[in-house]
């Protein structure tokens, strides 16, 4: 004959019937038209359904059992509690959801110390995915972030900026657009409204309907951010025969021992075995014909641009700097 109280064990958002929410009663008798608190959730039980979907009046201890009447959706392992005082119940709710924004405020704020500032500037600024989850249940959302946390990467991380149950809303799209987020749909869709305001403020809805598909283009997604790899690459090598002096230019006259030396290449100027620097070429001549590239066994005339101190028996070794794209 007491009060019921109990554990949430899922909780979902219904088109016709709002949040609906799974309890399993633990003691006392819980009846249509109680006032419940669970979590930060509260509200008047509007309907109650067994677990063949049948509509029931009441359920006793150790009932799972099905209700509709709560203003928002409450998370899995929330304990609920009927309660006479409607007025009570909003206050407490009200504490409640106040004390969860300032427990994930100060989650996702980071202090960075001089330090931090130091090894950013130096390393290269860690860069953000920013992103805002909207899922059907608690379970999906939550299988979510498990997953996404586990992006780790000292360039680039996943912030989530917002999550939630239930349909993408105008609100996750203004908060999207003011931080340059992706909103993924895990399950749901945006209202005409939301989607016709994220068109306009040109945000990304992501619609998925199976986790590793998320998971997935979120990888893809990171490894473009990352910073190629760039590797530098040999393409042909020549040795100065004869140094002529063009007023106030130096030019090499150069046999090429091997490969291909063309006229956009940077080289690397040797000298007894000694890498001494590295120039763009600033012309480069077959005969007396400009040449777009030169090949094993050709001699030429090359100039360095900001260099004229070429000896004879010098190399030159051309090379391209090729990008390799990294992956986690």
């Amino acid at each position: 004959s007491r009060p019921a109280c109990g554990v949430c064990l899922e909780a979902f958002r219904d088109e016709g019937r709002g949040p609906v929410v799974w309890l399993i009663d633990q003691k006392g008798t819980l009846t249509v038209g109680d006032v419940v608190i669970c979590g930060e959730a509260y509200g008047r039980i509007r309907a109650m359904y067994n677990d063949r979907d049948e509509e029931i009046m009441e359920a006793g201890p150790s009932t799972p059992v099905k209700v509709s009447g709560l203003d928002i959706i409450p998370r899995s392992g929330d304990r609920f509690l009927a309660v006479d005082d409607i007025d009570l119940v909003r206050q407490i709710a009200e504490e409640r959801r106040q004390t969860g924004r300032q427990k994930y405020l100060a989650s996702t704020s980071s202090k960075r110390t001089l330090e931090d500032i130091l090894n950013s500037a130096r390393d290269g600024e860690v860069q953000d995915l920013n992103l805002i989850l909207k899922a059907d249940s608690p379970g999906s959302l939550e299988a979510l972030v498990y997953e996404l946390k586990k992006f780790e990467h000292p360039e680039v991380r996943v912030r989530i900026l917002h999550q939630g149950v239930g349909g993408v809303n105008e609100s996750d799209v203004y908060l999207a657009s003011a931080s340059e987020a992706v909103i993924i749909a895990f399950h749901v869709i945006a209202d005409d409204r939301s989607a016709l305001l994220a068109s306009n403020e040109e945000v990304d809805i992501r619609r998925y309907n199976i986790i590793y598909e998320v998971i997935d283009d979120i990888r893809t997604t990171l490894e473009g951010m990352l910073r190629p790899e760039k590797k530098q690459v040999t393409t042909g090598r020549a040795i100065v025969l004869r140094v002529f002096n063009i007023g106030k230019s130096t030019i090499a006259g150069c046999r090429i021992l091997n490969g291909t030396i063309e006229r956009s290449s940077r080289v690397h100027l040797i000298r007894e075995q000694k890498v001494l620097n590295d120039y763009s070429l600033g012309s480069l001549r077959r005969e007396k014909d400009d040449a777009k590239e030169v090949r094993e066994g050709m001699e030429c005339g090359i100039r360095l641009d900001g260099f004229n101190d070429i000896r004879e028996g010098d190399l030159l070794e051309a090379f391209k700097v090729e990008e390799i794209a990294r992956t986690f």
